[in-house]
């Protein structure tokens, strides 16, 4: 597919699509159509709609065939890649459609302008305002940087250091987040060969932002899609994490780049944040019986001790009454008659 070529959905142009795209490639790579098409088949709007549980069905059915299309053409059709790429999208655009970074304390230092923080970042290749600005976070994957803009719009046939804002077009947005995986593709299948899925993220974003959507997602479309050369056993992350060598080119997005999507931590979060509402439930449900159990062997403790208590004091009276008596009858215990002489004596 050409940098300028038609993309249908149904009997229509995608809408979204730039047909005045710059045609300068110098690096434009041919498609690779390779054996998996039976895993790309698989990747329906259902499938998508269950790994992306706040996306909007009109966003995914609009946008999913450019992405099917975009791993296709790189020959990104199995099913360690497809769920690598799902998976991605899922944390850097929850909403399943390209999206632009906005200013947050993370990439903006006040009072200075949005985006200056990004602004002499050397591994983002920025020179200086209004680069951070100009090449912030954008598309499926938050493409970052003048060093990346330039990258993958040489390699795409993108003129993206003129254009920064094609890069959150719907057709090229999707070809860049192809491409960076297809420039990465050793390491992340390296990384989850081992079970490894933060390892995995890393190659994306550098650091642990969205580990827990991403496995979530990645977790999901596991158990939906079939592949008997690539399924996947695991169901967590190996006890020893891989090192992720350094790529070829600069990590797409930084840990500054993800206030884009900071409205939709919670759902990117949904799947940890619910399995550890139900363990805190759990504990706390075990906590109250255990509580529960004590308190009712404390109150047992109080009751037996008030009893001794109470047949102590019985004794000790009875004790008492027995001395008096002995006393009265000079001890020689008690006589039929004895009340009469006690009462004869109290008279007199």
């Amino acid at each position: 597919m050409g940098a300028d070529g038609d993309v249908l959905i149904g009997d229509s142009i995608a809408s979204g699509f730039d047909t005045r795209l710059n045609k300068t490639a110098t690096r434009v790579i041919e498609p690779m159509i390779l054996d998996g098409a039976s895993v790309i088949s698989q990747i329906t709007p259902d499938v998508v709609a269950t790994m992306f549980p706040g996306a909007p069905r009109a966003n995914i059915e609009k946008y999913l065939p450019l992405v099917r299309k975009a791993l296709t053409e790189r020959g990104l059709v199995d099913k360690t890649m497809v769920l690598m790429a799902l998976a991605t999208v899922r944390v850097e655009s929850f909403t399943f459609a390209p999206v632009s970074e906005e200013p947050s304390p993370l990439n903006t230092q006040h009072p200075g302008p949005p985006f200056n923080k990004y602004d002499r970042r050397p591994d983002l290749g920025n020179l200086g305002p209004p680069d951070g600005a100009r090449f912030k976070g954008r598309g499926f994957i938050q493409l970052t940087g003048r060093k990346n803009y330039e990258f993958y719009g040489e390699l795409l046939g993108y003129n993206l250091i003129g254009n920064p804002e094609l890069a959150n077009t719907p057709q090229p947005a999707a070809r860049i987040l192809a491409a960076y995986l297809k420039e990465n593709e050793p390491v992340i299948r390296s990384a989850l060969a081992a079970g490894d899925l933060a390892a995995a993220r890393k190659t994306i974003n550098g650091g642990g932002n969205g580990l827990g959507g991403f496995r979530s997602a990645f977790i999901l479309g596991n158990k939906m899609v079939r592949d008997k050369d690539s399924d996947f056993a695991f169901l967590k992350e190996a006890p020893e994490r891989r090192e992720i060598k350094k790529v070829n080119a600069v990590s797409i997005s930084n840990p500054a780049s993800r206030s884009a999507k900071s409205s939709g931590k919670k759902r990117d979060d949904d799947y940890v944040m619910a399995k550890k509402k139900d363990d805190d439930k759990d504990g706390n449900e075990k906590a109250k019986k255990k509580k529960d159990k004590d308190d009712d062997k404390d109150r047992k403790a109080i009751a037996k001790k008030k009893d001794d208590d109470r047949d102590g004091k019985t004794k000790e009276k009875k004790k008492d009454n027995d001395k008096d008596e002995s006393k009265e009858t000079g001890g020689k215990g008690k006589k039929k008659g004895s009340f009469l002489v006690r009462l004869f004596r109290s008279m007199s």
